[in-house]
């Protein structure tokens, strides 16, 4: 689709006697997306994009207008523990997979559309080539830490957002706002718009209900970003007037000063602004997850500690891998299924995580995560289902 060439559109429309006026304004359009997004694919209507997903208009249109059944027909919705840190009672995340059409479009959308645009440069989640120790390595040799977290963050990306966002890629009302309720999915409960306009002109597209970004769809995490983009903005604006260093993954947010000309009641100051930043972009601050660390206390960015000149991994993590190893060798050594004995389900769910968690390390500090690599090779794996790391 990115080939798309407007003489050649032109050549085929009048070749078929088709409305010069309309000819033009597709060229006109395709201009504007060319501009505003350059790589993004051209799409005129709904049923063009059906011809590019191969996924039935008559399904694309249904789940466009709703129809009452977004949350039943359209998405698989189940819930996740999440971790309880600040809270006394159990908090769950909704994910919500896509039924397989509307994923096919949707993973269609995220690699034609949305892989094309970049987000905030001070936003570094879900971008191509992304790591963790990259984001955590702005924040290197920090001797002030303030932290922020957002909470449910898909689900405070509202409608209204996400079709601005499709709006600025160039695409006319009508396809931004069809690529939006795709995008897009309702919950019983969920914010409702105050008026909604009876005159519209496709009437089935008339609904009260907001939608959000749901958690599990392959589109959800680059609209986020992009969503976001006046909010990533004012924060950073927020961080330079106040000499530090901003980066945003997801709903983590960090602000990080590398001198220690500072205080706690700046830090409280900074804080108070970010929360009220967040609340004027319609998002809600986790005040849980809130922290300040300065001189003297752990400074630890996506997990990994930043008090030095370079990311490396935090004592616990090291603790907890060494640990593994420990009755990995104690349980092998008494032939004790080593799984049964670490509560994991099969050897090869035991073998999956500590060797994800050894390469993990290696891709922070190379020759710690080495020789863990070493240790766990040299123990005697069974083979499960044909499948072996060593």
């Amino acid at each position: 689709m990115n080939h798309w060439n407007s003489q050649r559109y032109l050549a085929s429309g009048h070749s078929q006697k088709r409305n010069t006026r309309v000819l033009e304004n597709a060229v006109s359009t395709a201009a504007l997306i060319r501009k505003a997004a350059p790589g993004a694919a051209i799409l005129f209507t709904l049923n063009h994009l059906a011809r590019e997903t191969g996924v039935p208009y008559s399904y694309l249109r249904d789940v466009a207008a709703r129809g009452g059944r977004n949350d039943v027909t359209f998405y698989r919705v189940f819930s996740l523990k999440k971790g309880n840190a600040g809270f006394k009672g159990k908090r769950m995340r909704t994910i919500c997979v896509p039924d397989p059409l509307l994923m096919k479009a949707q993973r269609w959308i995220h690699e034609h559309i949305l892989k094309k645009v970049c987000a905030h440069n001070a936003s570094s989640a879900y971008q191509p080539g992304s790591r963790i120790r990259d984001a955590a390595a702005q924040h290197r040799n920090a001797r002030w830490l303030v932290k922020m977290d957002v909470m449910n963050f898909f689900e405070s990306v509202l409608e209204p957002k996400v079709y601005r966002v499709f709006r600025s890629f160039g695409y006319q009302p009508l396809m931004a706002f069809e690529l939006t309720r795709l995008c897009t999915r309702v919950r019983k409960g969920g914010p409702r718009r105050h008026k909604v306009d009876l005159t519209a002109r496709i009437l089935q597209y008339n609904s009260a209900a907001l939608g959000h970004l749901p958690q599990g769809a392959p589109t959800s995490p680059l609209l986020a970003n992009l969503a976001v983009f006046d909010l990533d903005c004012r924060l950073e604006l927020l961080a330079k007037s106040h000499g530090m260093v901003y980066t945003r993954y997801a709903d983590d947010i960090v602000f990080s000063s590398s001198t220690d000309d500072w205080s706690k009641s700046k830090a409280v100051a900074l804080l108070n602004q970010g929360h009220d930043i967040l609340k004027e972009h319609g998002l809600q601050p986790n005040l849980a997850k809130s922290t300040i660390a300065g001189p003297g206390g752990r400074k630890v960015v996506l997990g990994l500690s930043v008090s030095d000149t370079e990311p490396r991994l935090t004592r616990d993590f090291k603790n907890k891998l060494r640990a593994h190893i420990h009755y990995l060798k104690k349980y092998h050594t008494q032939g004790t299924p080593p799984h049964e004995k670490l509560s994991f389900d099969s050897s090869l769910g035991l073998q999956r995580h500590v060797f994800g968690l050894a390469y993990y390390a290696m891709g922070i500090e190379r020759a710690w995560g080495a020789a863990r690599l070493a240790e766990l090779k040299a123990l005697p794996w069974p083979v499960e289902h044909g499948i072996s790391f060593v």
